[in-house]
């Protein structure tokens, strides 16, 4: 038997859980169909389109909690025939659970994407209510799972975690071009890459990345250029720091990019600073380039590389450490290389695709097998003796 899963995300624009959508459409079993339905398109609409995912856009009316969006849902459900609902963010797993409900489709899967950390108190309340209901919850990483597991006590409890995987393409490793890399980007073929992916927003700490730089910048003679990947709402104030700091010709804001992936086997070391993170997609793709890792010992991170074996990790919102990170492995070509090879082997061995979507999917029949078993158990009941 087929399953119809439809999976609910607000939009299909840049994003983690976009990406994590697309990749489950794209490796998934032949018994296993996917929808999305999204409030607006975006640039993964085509991508997921053309994995084979089916893509309906449903306006919302309202910004908060919108009845009609739960209502156009429902029916949407209904007309698609589907067998389980997935939801992916809160928002959206909010107003799909109660779709959900109304179209008889209980329980319904949601992803936890990010840690407690990054939740309003809203949310966190919203979350426990979820957790308490008809719902399988799913951390994208062991991380993930612990802290929604220590923030909401027992309703927590069932939460599961299926780590995020990636698909990779190793060709891309065999076509990589510096030289072209270093036209289309603005840097300096001879100098040393740093390279950071990731909205351009305060989750990130790109402030306290552009500090340690120019730290960095004053212990060593090597010719090092950042490129940062992404765009959000502080490219103003971040280009008002890398002025203020000096970094003018150190920096290149290259935006959002379609080519990232193929552009990473072409960096040094990639970076993340961020002060919260579940289990960063850019960071798999990292791992899957075999480049070096500098991180931040936050979220999913420390669990997916070990410090010192398989990347270089150190506290969040600490120039002076990342600064230290950043010069110890700029120095060391040896250093990088061992690095980078031990993050290939653990994303292979944990972190592909295929892992991730084999856990999905296993997760989806357990759900339809165990509908289907209390839908036979109801109706005895109600046939009576």
């Amino acid at each position: 038997m087929t399953l119809r899963i439809v999976h609910l995300i607000h939009g299909l624009g840049l994003g983690g859980a976009q990406q994590v959508i697309k990749f489950i459409v794209q490796e998934r079993g032949d018994d296993i169909e996917h929808l999305v339905y999204s409030c607006h398109g975006g640039v993964f609409q085509e991508q997921i389109e053309a994995a084979g995912g089916r893509v309906r856009i449903l306006p919302r009316r309202l910004p908060k909690l919108d009845p009609f969006w739960v209502q156009s849902m429902a029916r949407a459900m209904r007309e698609d025939g589907v067998d389980i609902v997935h939801g992916h963010l809160f928002g959206d797993t909010l107003h799909g659970y109660l779709a959900c409900r109304r179209a008889g489709l209980a329980p319904m899967v949601m992803t936890l994407h990010n840690s407690t950390d990054a939740r309003s108190a809203l949310q966190l309340a919203g979350y426990r209510w979820l957790l308490g209901r008809d719902t399988v919850p799913v951390a994208c990483a062991d991380f993930v799972r612990d802290s929604f597991r220590r923030h909401a006590g027992a309703v927590a409890d069932r939460v599961v975690s299926i780590p995020n995987g990636i698909a990779f393409d190793d060709g891309v490793l065999r076509r990589a071009d510096r030289t072209a890399a270093a036209r289309r980007l603005g840097l300096r073929p001879e100098a040393l890459w740093l390279a950071t992916v990731g909205r351009l927003a305060e989750q990130k700490a790109y402030p306290v990345l552009l500090k340690a730089l120019q730290q960095m910048l004053h212990t060593t003679a090597a010719d090092v250029q950042l490129v940062m990947f992404g765009d959000g709402p502080q490219r103003s104030l971040l280009e008002g720091r890398i002025a203020e700091l000096g970094l003018g010709d150190r920096v290149v804001m290259a935006g959002f990019r379609d080519d990232v992936t193929a552009l990473l086997p072409t960096v040094d070391v990639v970076v993340f600073s961020s002060i919260f993170e579940g289990l960063p997609i850019a960071l798999l793709e990292a791992m899957a380039c075999s480049r070096p890792v500098v991180a931040t010992e936050v979220g999913g991170m420390p669990g997916a590389l070990d410090d010192g074996r398989e990347a270089l990790l150190v506290p969040p919102r600490d120039a002076d450490a990342l600064a230290g990170a950043l010069a110890r492995i700029t120095a060391d070509d040896g250093l990088r290389d061992a690095l980078g090879k031990a993050a290939r082997a653990r994303f292979e061995a944990q972190f592909t695709a295929a892992t991730m979507v084999r856990g999905y999917e296993d997760l989806y029949r357990r759900v339809a097998r165990d509908r289907v078993a209390k839908d036979r158990v109801a109706e005895g009941r109600a046939e009576g003796p």
